[in-house]
């Protein structure tokens, strides 16, 4: 009867554990392998400062609507090549609750082709489940987050980009008339 309960116990145990792990994995993105930045939702304002001073990173801070967004550059070297990551970090209440990056890709030559390395590299750590071969754009949307790989244009150079956020409502409205301040809403 002891191990009956034993079992129930830790069967119980290691399926919610399972669940957290899985549900917390859902709001992550997992750019190392890439040489992208990977930052936790929900992580606090402060704590990001600080180790951005430790590494030396130049913030540029901005405050609309509620909303502090904190935006850096970084240096990488991808498939043998000099890369600048462009960060774009958005806190509301000192809470993470944004952040995408921004990699130039080059024409639309060459972009298709470096777009497609980097999906095979992604592929092949399979940490990012909702990133798949054969497309340009992926986005995955759950109830506690958004977010979205892609490759894109914007005034003939192309771009690869990637990102997460919270769902929230408030959070929602917020950002939306940061959007609409800022002559960003379509």
């Amino acid at each position: 009867m002891n191990s009956r309960l034993l079992f129930i116990f830790l069967s119980v145990f290691y399926l919610s554990t399972i669940s957290q792990n899985t549900k917390q994995d859902d709001c992550q993105l997992h750019f190392e392998e890439i040489g992208v930045k990977d930052f936790t939702l929900g992580s606090n304002y402060n704590s990001l400062v600080s180790d951005s001073k430790k590494n030396k990173r130049k913030l540029q801070k901005e405050s609309v609507y509620g909303i502090d967004i904190l935006t850096f550059s970084e240096n990488i070297i991808l498939f043998k090549q000099r890369k600048t990551v462009e960060y774009n970090l958005k806190f509301h209440s000192d809470t993470l609750m944004d952040y995408s990056f921004r990699i130039k890709a080059g024409n639309f030559r060459v972009a298709p082709y470096y777009y497609e390395k980097i999906l095979e590299v992604l592929e092949k750590h399979n940490k990012n489940s909702f990133i798949k071969k054969g497309g340009y754009s992926f986005m995955k949307t759950t109830k506690e987050c958004k977010k979205f790989f892609n490759l894109d244009q914007e005034e003939g150079q192309y771009y690869i980009s990637g990102g997460i956020s919270y769902e929230s409502p408030i959070w929602e409205q917020q950002f939306k008339d940061y959007l609409k301040a800022t002559g960003q809403e379509k």
